[in-house]
């Protein structure tokens, strides 16, 4: 259903003390950008330090507990806002069908590689604990109900935070969980797992694309892929 133009949103972030001037370049324009598409941006939190699932913890407890704004939009601090992204998420997003809408980014676990191979933030279960399946064909445009995704950008609804509470009421809902070996769960992992045991229902909107800004090394490997890659675009048109 549309929203109410009296619906209000805060807009969230953890950093480590610095930022790249991309994200404040995205976050700026989405943010002078949003009375324009209706969105009524009341306040922002950024919560500084290097632990990020009790930064996450802090920033959430500190909407929930003293801000009481509608919608939370969260966005890393390693990912570029768009004007088009923020409007995508918020269109889609319904307090009682979608309370909680995710943009589509991209990770990988080789970032120190030369040419990481990229996945797409959004997961299903299978079962282990300590593994997830990743969705490999991605439809276009399209909203996905998923099991899992990553925290790059989120849109969510107040209405979750009495019932993730409920689920966890002793613990944070981004503690990480770390086994011996490889044996790890990240924090976003574990807070889409309780927004599941809390029954609440995670959509990813796959046109709502955002750049996530990593390292890599211009090489030989990246010049050749680039180059190529031009090439079979313009062999293929």
């Amino acid at each position: 259903m549309p929203h109410s133009s009296k619906e209000t949103l805060t807009m969230g972030w953890c950093d480590g003390g610095m930022v790249d001037g991309r994200f404040t370049e995205g976050l700026l324009g989405s943010s002078l950008s949003a009375s324009s598409i209706g969105i009524n941006i009341v306040s922002r939190i950024r919560v500084n330090g290097n632990q990020i699932g009790r930064q996450r913890q802090v920033l959430f407890d500190n909407w929930a507990d003293n801000l009481k704004t509608d919608w939370l939009l969260w966005i890393d601090s390693d990912i570029v806002l768009t004007p088009k992204v923020l409007k995508l998420l918020w269109d889609t997003a319904d307090k009682n069908l979608k309370p909680i809408v995710a943009g589509l980014y991209f990770v990988s676990k080789e970032n120190e590689n030369p040419l990481p191979e990229p996945i797409a933030s959004i997961f299903m279960e299978t079962g282990n604990n300590y593994e997830i399946e990743m969705i490999q064909t991605i439809p276009t445009n399209k909203v996905l109900k998923v099991d899992l995704s990553g925290f790059g950008v989120v849109l969510m609804h107040k209405s979750i935070i009495p019932k993730l509470r409920l689920v966890s009421p002793e613990y944070s809902l981004f503690a990480e969980q770390e086994g011996l070996g490889k044996k790890y769960v990240s924090e976003d992992i574990v807070f889409f797992r309780n927004v599941k045991k809390a029954d609440i229902p995670l959509y990813v909107h796959t046109g709502a694309t955002v750049q996530h800004m990593k390292r890599f090394s211009f090489d030989v490997d990246y010049y050749n892929l680039y180059w190529q890659g031009l090439q079979t675009k313009i062999i293929t048109k």
